[in-house]
């Protein structure tokens, strides 16, 4: 297949300028990244060469590919044809060109790495300072995001999310169960007592998170928690950052369900106290992500399998939450 698309490749050079390569490459870049300035960051080059390079490519082809406002950039029809046939031949390239970079011992280039924010500071962002110091000719790019995005229109080469996608362009490797845990500040308890039983929530001040551009609050993931209930939990104050809202749980403002890694850090300090652990869910999983194509970048490969057997090794994730947190847990006051 690798020759087939090189052959290919070659006959377009053969009937073009060599210009087409810069603008198909500077196009695929465009239409995945989304803008022109993050594709020229992708590429290492300024704004303007990039759209030079499209402009060009579109007067060799005849056609646009872009629809241009002030506010938006997006494909046209014959864009998105072009872009869906353009990818393959692409990471053929892509992977051929990494044959020739992964026969050199030491490892060098970008990796890109996406990681739902939960799991980035307290784990993900020290394991990636560790391999930096291991192989220093690694340049990595950490984005936390918990936007439900796509890896592959925006040139990730490691996702990790919480939830498993279907994406059979991409290769998921179970990491860990990611619990959410209740819990408020020593203050709020005292004050207003800690729930002993789910419906105990409705006279609470629950606070919610909310992730951007959505309408609703994410439910509470609690087993037994009724969809009824859940839509009834109510509370005077809505986020949509989970580091702001665990701020907000250490303030007292109220009750506050986030994931156990990031508020395992301030129980274990006594500034957040853990109540109704029975309830805990472990139905979400963590998943790490990667792209399913052969001649996978060395560095990348070496980041996949370091990340997966450090995150391995960490007690925090593989203990049963119970277990965790029953040390913490409110005895009242």
């Amino acid at each position: 297949m690798g020759k087939i698309m090189l052959n290919l490749w070659l006959a377009i050079a053969r009937r073009t300028h060599m210009k087409s390569l810069k603008g198909i490459s500077s196009f695929a870049a465009v239409a995945g990244c989304g803008s022109f300035a993050a594709a020229a960051k992708l590429q290492g080059v300024s704004a303007v060469a990039v759209s030079k390079n499209v402009a060009t490519l579109e007067r060799q082809l005849g056609v646009r590919l872009f629809q241009r406002t002030t506010r938006k950039l997006s494909l046209t029809a014959e864009g998105h044809q072009f872009y869906k046939q353009c990818l393959g031949p692409l990471r053929e390239l892509e992977a051929a060109q990494a044959v020739i970079e992964n026969s050199h011992k030491s490892l060098s280039g970008l990796v890109r790495v996406t990681c739902a924010a939960p799991l980035a500071t307290g784990y993900v962002l020290p394991i990636v300072e560790r391999f930096h110091g291991m192989h220093p000719r690694v340049q990595v790019e950490l984005h936390l995001d918990d936007a439900v995005s796509s890896m592959v229109a925006q040139a990730y080469d490691i996702g990790i999310r919480v939830g498993y996608m279907k994406d059979s362009s991409l290769v998921a490797s179970p990491i860990a169960p990611l619990p959410f845990v209740v819990c408020a500040s020593p203050e709020y308890l005292r004050l207003r007592g800690a729930p002993s039983a789910l419906e105990d929530l409705r006279q609470h001040n629950c606070l919610r998170f909310s992730r951007i551009g959505s309408q609703q609050p994410m439910p509470w993931f609690l087993n037994n928690l009724d969809q009824k209930l859940n839509a009834e939990l109510n509370g005077n104050l809505c986020l949509n950052d989970f580091s702001a809202l665990l701020t907000a749980g250490q303030h007292g403002v109220g009750l506050v369900c986030l994931p156990l890694p990031l508020v395992m850090p301030e129980i274990r300090l006594g500034r957040l106290v853990p109540v109704l652990t029975s309830s805990i869910s472990m139905d979400l999983i963590s998943y790490l992500y990667y792209p399913s194509r052969r001649n996978l970048p060395l560095r990348t490969r070496a980041m996949v399998d370091y990340i997966l057997a450090e995150l391995e090794g960490e007690r925090d994730l593989h203990t049963s939450p119970e277990k965790l947190l029953a040390p913490f847990e409110w005895v009242g006051a």
